[in-house]
């Protein structure tokens, strides 16, 4: 399994990063920080826009693709 901390500051960026999931085969979750029970499928376009904005999440892939998740994503990493 690959994780990585991931922020969104826009819906637009939302609907992409949604988008970028959804071609892949691997399963993806994006993460509440403070609950890990709270949980939403990132290929999930209307759970996603239930996303807060600007707040830190963690990303989890898992399956054939979660090695090359770290330069797929890279774009919606959290800011260190």
């Amino acid at each position: 399994m690959f994780e990585m901390k991931v922020r969104f500051a826009t819906p637009g960026q939302i609907k992409s990063f949604c988008s970028v999931c959804q071609k892949m085969t691997s399963d993806i979750d994006v993460v509440n920080v403070e609950n890990s029970y709270d949980r939403i499928d990132g290929k999930s376009i209307i759970g996603l826009m239930t996303l807060e904005l600007d707040v830190p999440f963690i990303l989890q892939v898992s399956g054939d693709d979660e090695e090359s998740a770290a330069e797929i994503f890279s774009e919606f990493a959290e800011e260190r």
